[in-house]
């Protein structure tokens, strides 16, 4: 790592900003014109130092509010409170002043303590006590970089050390930071902070659940989460944050699986990170198709993509309660689907996700046996098919992954390329079902409407009717029905075996 070149690439990145964000520009006027100090710090230095890309641009100053209110004053810039326990604001620039607002992300913050010095002390790690003066810029670009803890050189040496004995205590999310940054930037955890974590993690405890949650969406957003996730189990980390997980550890399956739930699960989301690397091992041609849909954002920035990682971890919650043992010695988990997605939901609500999230990561749960039940019939069920993909393709390429993470942690060595093979195949012949037969279909109009079958068949509105409609637009779907007569034959004789089945019933 030549630090000659780094600290010239941070110099030129840095002029670059001030010569071309509008906002970046006028908040280093405004500093040197009022006299305000303005450092940038943290993580962008530290990132650009390592040749990495850095979205979010972290400023601290010791008036921050009258230096955010002239900005706003001057160029219109919007203010917007982000963390009330620090004081940091983000700075949303207007529409025409900032043209690289859509790849930056800026923040401003109060300098903590008297002195930037003592600001940095009480950062994290030594590689994110990292500092520039702004306020006192050159246009030539010369700066001098404040490194009072030795961050720069623990950055060569890639080593993550905490800034002071007291940093995880002030601060207990960072024990989940240390993690997070060790895995995604190739740092080695000094002993002192590994001792530190171990003493600590019950301080999890007392941290917000919103910051919990979105320091472990920053993990489930890595490309390898599942040996983040791994090192936190065996440190005995994820036990504090997910309790509600602990039952599936040492929950033995049937001889069908190599592992108890836990292991199985996190094998699962290993081998769904694989399939996410590599689409076309799963879903072959097809894989452009899916992509987009586990690209799109449901809430706060979290995509499908991350929240299928959540519901693959969660798929099995449910099988610890419905665990039981017939007269053979044969291990069942029956019902298990519908048990875990009540609690895959309500750790969801726990950890405040949107109701968007919770009903997607509830709908894996719920669902994910439908394909494994499809995967199991030794001849596909062309009504089983229909009602997979009537789920929509929100549902229905994030539930392929799923289950074919299931399918290969399930097989675990012996999955061999033979067998991942076979599951393309399949999941390809039932892609192509999908194609032909049921997608030309999507948005054709229903055969009857709710009118005529109350007309035909004397009905007042209401749900008997609702649910014919429903149950006709499955048939519709299905193809088992193509007609105006013969959705209105079909109505007849459900509505005929639905009143019998109620007279029947009053009866006895």
């Amino acid at each position: 790592m030549n630090g000659a070149y780094q600290i010239k690439t941070l110099r030129n990145l840095i002029n670059y900003l001030v010569q071309n964000s509008g906002l970046i520009s006028a908040l280093v006027k405004l500093a040197q014109s009022e006299g305000h100090q303005l450092y940038l710090v943290g993580g962008f230095i530290r990132d650009t130092l390592l040749g990495r890309s850095s979205r979010d641009v972290d400023f601290v100053s010791r008036r921050t509010s009258d230096l955010a209110k002239s900005l706003a004053r001057e160029t219109g810039t919007r203010l917007a409170l982000i963390d009330r326990k620090f004081g940091t604001i983000r700075l949303i620039p207007p529409a025409g002043l900032n043209e690289l607002s859509d790849f930056y992300q800026i923040d401003l913050s109060p300098l903590r303590g008297s002195s930037i010095a003592a600001d940095l002390n009480q950062r994290d790690f030594t590689v994110n006590a990292l500092a520039v003066d702004l306020s006192a810029w050159q246009t030539d670009g010369s700066f001098h970089l404040l490194d009072p803890l030795g961050g720069l050189s623990h950055l060569r040496a890639g080593r993550l050390q905490l800034c002071s004995p007291h940093s995880l205590k002030e601060d207990p999310l960072r024990i989940l930071r240390a993690y997070r940054l060790a895995a995604t930037h190739d740092f080695t955890l000094e002993a002192y902070t590994q001792d530190r974590i171990r003493e600590i993690r019950h301080g999890l405890n007392r941290v917000a659940v919103e910051r919990i949650r979105d320091e472990l969406v920053l993990i489930l957003s890595t490309t390898n989460s599942a040996p983040i996730l791994r090192v936190l189990d065996d440190d005995n980390v994820l036990g504090i944050l997910l309790p509600e997980c602990e039952p599936m550890r040492n929950c033995s399956q049937n001889d069908y699986y190599q592992q108890d739930v836990w292991q199985h699960s996190i094998a699962a989301l290993e081998a769904l990170e694989f399939f996410l690397a590599n689409p076309q091992k799963i879903l072959g041609r097809h894989a452009d198709e899916a992509l987009p849909i586990l690209a799109q954002r449901i809430a706060g920035g979290r995509t499908r993509e991350i929240m299928l990682k959540l519901g693959v971890l969660l798929h099995d919650i449910g099988k610890p309660n419905c665990r039981t043992v017939d007269e053979n010695g044969v291990t069942h988990f029956y019902g298990h689907q519908v048990a875990g997605a009540r609690l895959a939901g309500s750790l969801c609500a726990r950890f405040c996700f949107s109701n968007k999230e919770i009903d997607f990561v509830s709908q894996l749960v719920r669902q994910h046996m439908r394909v494994v039940h499809l995967f199991s019939l030794r001849r596909t069920s062309r009504k089983a098919l229909s009602r997979l993909f009537k789920l929509g393709p929100e549902l229905f390429w994030p539930l392929l992954f799923l289950f074919g993470s299931i399918y290969v942690a399930t097989k675990g060595p012996r999955s061999q390329k033979a067998e991942v093979g076979v599951l393309r195949h399949r999941i390809d012949r039932w892609l192509d079902f999908y194609h032909t037969q049921l997608k030309p279909k999507e948005g054709e109009p229903p055969l009857v409407r709710g009118h005529e079958l109350m007309n035909r068949l004397n009905l007042s509105p209401g749900p008997t009717v609702g649910k014919l409609l429903h149950t006709l637009a499955e048939l519709q779907w299905e193809g088992r029905i193509t007609s105006r007569d013969e959705a209105l034959k079909h109505a007849t004789q459900l509505l005929e075996k639905w009143m019998k089945r109620r007279q029947k019933a009053e009866d006895s």
